[in-house]
């Protein structure tokens, strides 16, 4: 009901490269040509370099890899190009129109990506010889690729909810006539609310002044080069930001009588919240598998939890984030608001908003709950895998040993 209320476009009219038949004809047997030989090149590229001992130099497994997005690339558009200029009607549905668009965005980011991932491979080739192969390892090259793929996702989706928005501009303001929601808080008793601001206040200038002094203090030493601290200092800036999200609105609110929030700035908390706590949540998993990598492999750990590393798995707790949010805001977003507005929360949330939402919300909520499920379950069996491990490692140390470990880890379970 509400997509086709909101859409009433089911199909696009594309006017195509020119009017002229003769020249239609000429296009297609020169895009068929081009279409043909770059496929023809790029398996011949995939093939020669899989059946080979090529695979296993960096270079041409980044370039088997841009390879297969170029095919996939050039298959987004072409096959329907071709078509179209044999066609008198050229024409696209809505829902193939957003594909193309998601498809093309995605394969093309991850091709750009894969090749500057390239421009850093020949860096290191030619700049730093003696450890190419230490720095270029096959793991890190995974890593590269996983990276582009993840970038090519992150900037397609966004690319996508932005077409998706312009969705709304003249149905949404039939759909969603309401602009701000009112919070009922937590309680309408003004003495609890005086006791409420006092306690979040105190809360929150002690996570406040207890995180920044957590940064300063491994900012101005050699700390921030070891890697717990370094992952620390940016949980503590994300547990700083996560707590801005909610906190000092809670608290301006509890010394007014009427709590409102704007539909805009309500979607925002909604965004930042999954955002900023997603990515505290990776870095704990992170901060884990640094534990792990340091206990049962002390000989290899700074081999393996080097610089880069640290700043490559801190870029992944990002997208991380990235990814999860922007499917939990794109489900809000397309959601209409007609009718009461009153959230039973002192905050934006999601499940707030699906209980005033005028349409039904059950399809919704199975997905949100899949989606935060899958990660809590993924991120738990990450975080309780490796302490199992730990512990079975520890058998064999010293008693000293078992301390000094257990305490690292009591400092992180905390």
């Amino acid at each position: 009901r509400t997509m086709d209320q909101r859409n009433n476009v089911t199909v696009f009219i594309l006017l195509g490269l020119s009017k002229n038949k003769n020249i239609e004809i000429l296009c297609f047997v020169v895009f068929l040509f081009c279409y043909i030989a770059i496929w023809i090149g790029n398996l011949l590229i995939m093939i020669s370099i899989m059946c080979s001992q090529l695979i296993e130099q960096p270079m041409y497994f980044f370039l088997n890899y841009l390879s297969l997005s170029d095919l996939c690339y050039t298959s987004t558009v072409t096959p329907k190009l071709m078509t179209d200029l044999l066609a008198e009607r050229k024409t696209i549905s809505y829902s193939k129109c957003m594909t193309q668009l998601f498809s093309t965005h995605l394969f093309g980011g991850i091709e750009i990506f894969i090749l500057t991932g390239m421009a850093y491979d020949r860096y290191v080739a030619i700049c730093k010889p003696l450890h190419y192969t230490v720095i270029m390892n096959r793991q890190r090259c995974n890593t590269v690729i996983t990276a582009c793929c993840t970038g090519g996702f992150i900037h397609s989706a966004s690319q996508f909810l932005l077409t998706l928005s312009l969705q709304k501009t003249q149905f949404m303001e039939s759909q969603r006539n309401i602009s701000e929601f009112v919070l009922l808080g937590l309680s309408y008793n003004q003495n609890i609310q005086i006791f409420c601001f006092v306690f979040f206040l105190f809360c929150y200038v002690s996570i406040l002044v207890g995180n920044l002094l957590i940064l300063v203090s491994i900012r101005c030493s050699a700390l921030f080069y070891q890697p717990m601290y370094y992952f620390l200092s940016h949980l503590s800036f994300m547990d700083i930001c996560y707590t801005s999200c909610v906190t000092p609105k809670l608290i301006g609110d509890l010394l007014v009588a009427k709590k409102t929030i704007s539909y805009d700035n309500c979607m925002l908390q909604v965004f930042s919240l999954h955002f900023l706590g997603m990515i505290e949540i990776f870095i704990l998993t992170v901060m884990a598998f640094d534990r792990y990598a340091a206990i049962c492999k002390p000989l290899h750990y700074m081999l393996i939890m080097n610089r880069t590393r640290c700043n490559l798995l801190v870029l992944a707790a990002w997208a991380g984030g990235a990814v999860h949010s922007f499917s939990q805001f794109s489900m809000m977003i397309c959601l209409p608001f007609c009718g009461p507005n009153e959230i039973d929360h002192y905050y934006c949330d999601i499940f707030p908003l699906l209980k005033v939402a005028c349409t039904d919300t059950y399809i919704t909520g199975v997905l949100v709950v899949a989606n935060s499920g899958m990660v809590a379950l993924v991120t738990f069996v990450l975080l309780f895998g490796s302490y199992v491990v730990i512990l079975f490692t520890l058998r064999h140390h010293s008693a000293e040993g078992r301390r000094k470990a257990l305490s690292t880890c009591g400092s992180h379970i905390t």
